[in-house]
């Protein structure tokens, strides 16, 4: 899992401390190249990709949340050996 934050620079203080509470990485958007997904047209927005990198899942609206059963259901079976 990895979040990576769109946010404009002046808020990148900001940005660094609601991650520090993260358990998985954040990279910002100025470190990080995404123009090449093609897909970030609302946030937040989430992806599931398999170790082959394919696309499997993606969240797109605001009401959508990770929960514990959506990784149960999306991301447990792309895990198993």
């Amino acid at each position: 899992m990895i979040a990576i934050s769109v946010d404009e620079p002046q808020d990148t203080a900001k940005v660094t401390q609601i991650a520090s509470a993260y358990h998985f990485p954040v990279a910002l958007a100025s470190e990080a190249r995404y123009a090449g997904l093609g897909r970030i047209w609302r946030l937040p927005m989430t992806f599931v990709i398999d170790r082959e990198g394919r696309l499997r899942k993606e969240l797109t609206d605001k009401i959508s949340q990770v929960s514990l059963p959506f990784l149960e259901a999306h991301v447990a079976p792309l895990l198993a050996p």
